[in-house]
């Protein structure tokens, strides 16, 4: 059958992580070869977590050089392909699990595990799919997902939280041992430290890009509870931005400073093209300097992404 790859998105985030490395545990557990991999750097919650877990060094980078022909690849925490950290067209699909909405036209050879679901965290199908298997989940992993589950759903407060993610929050923590609160609080703590990174790293540390319609849109998130240290390099994360945008040929590009605590989002604007969209997409909002303040707003998933796209499409016929 050959070795299955296991990988998450572009730029992986602490979900996508333990969720891959969830992915590849239950893939072992049935007698299967497969490895996790990553592409792109990850930031110091994940390293921590990773860390605390025991699993450090536990996920590789992915070689640069192509994949074999119909390398056997299971995708996991995204469905755009303009994500994709590996050539669609030639890779042989196996599986994929998701928490996002469905996009692209996903086609495969044969049946493959297809789980795309209305939750807060891929680590919450991730720790589903081993009880429906009758999997034990030892502690060490069971740490891991509640991790990407707390991260994911900002300890349970974001507004893509659910009742089922409420449900394995308290499970995995009985198993693991720990105790969420605390849990959480290390967690904001680590991700909110960005001293290591340059200016493009920090961007690009949980950067997507979203095709709305006809339009590339390219935006950023920082998740943190000291916004104050991000703004210290408000001018030079603008500069990133706007590189970014002629070189990855992107028709808008955002970075939100996602203030954990206040629960708002403040969305660095780089011209006027960004403001207007912006200014459309949300209500309760709030003008800070050249930039503007989403009150309330905390998910790019569940309330950035559909205002945006909405709008987009909306501008652009």
């Amino acid at each position: 059958m050959g070795t299955t790859i296991v990988i998450g998105h572009l730029n992986p985030d602490t979900d996508n992580i333990a969720a891959t490395i969830g992915i590849t545990a239950l893939l072992r557990s049935e007698g299967k070869e497969a490895v996790p991999y990553k592409k792109g750097n990850l930031n110091n919650e994940t390293d921590w977590v990773l860390e605390y877990s025991n699993f450090k060094d536990q996920i590789q980078d992915l070689p640069n050089e192509n994949l074999p022909e119909k390398q056997r690849v299971f995708l996991v925490d995204f469905n755009e392909t303009a994500q994709a950290p590996v050539d669609l067209s030639k890779i042989k699909l196996v599986g994929l699990v998701d928490h996002h909405k469905l996009a692209g036209n996903w086609q495969t050879e044969e049946p493959i595990i297809f789980r795309v679901e209305p939750v807060g965290s891929s680590c919450t199908i991730v720790a589903k799919m081993f009880w429906e298997k009758n999997i034990a989940v030892s502690s060490e992993l069971a740490t891991l997902l509640l991790c990407g589950i707390i991260s994911d759903t900002l300890n349970l407060s974001s507004p893509t939280t659910t009742e089922e993610d409420r449900q394995w929050v308290a499970a995995l923590a009985k198993q693991s041992g720990g105790n969420v609160n605390d849990l959480a609080d290390k967690l904001f703590e680590a991700k909110s430290d960005l001293s290591a990174f340059t200016p493009a790293e920090v961007v690009k540390l949980d950067y997507k890009v979203f095709t709305f319609g006809t339009k590339r849109i390219g935006i950023g998130v920082v998740e943190t509870v000291k916004p104050e240290n991000v703004k210290k390099i408000e001018g030079d994360l603008k500069q990133v931005l706007s590189r970014m945008k002629k070189e990855e040929n992107l028709d808008l590009a955002y970075l939100g400073i996602v203030d954990i605590l206040k629960k708002q989002t403040e969305l660095l604007l780089i011209s006027d093209e960004e403001k207007t969209v912006a200014m459309k997409s949300f209500s309760d909002i709030v003008i800070s300097g050249d930039n503007l303040v989403l009150r309330g707003i905390v998910s790019r998933k569940k309330q950035i992404v559909p205002a945006m796209e909405k709008v987009v499409k909306e501008i652009n016929g």
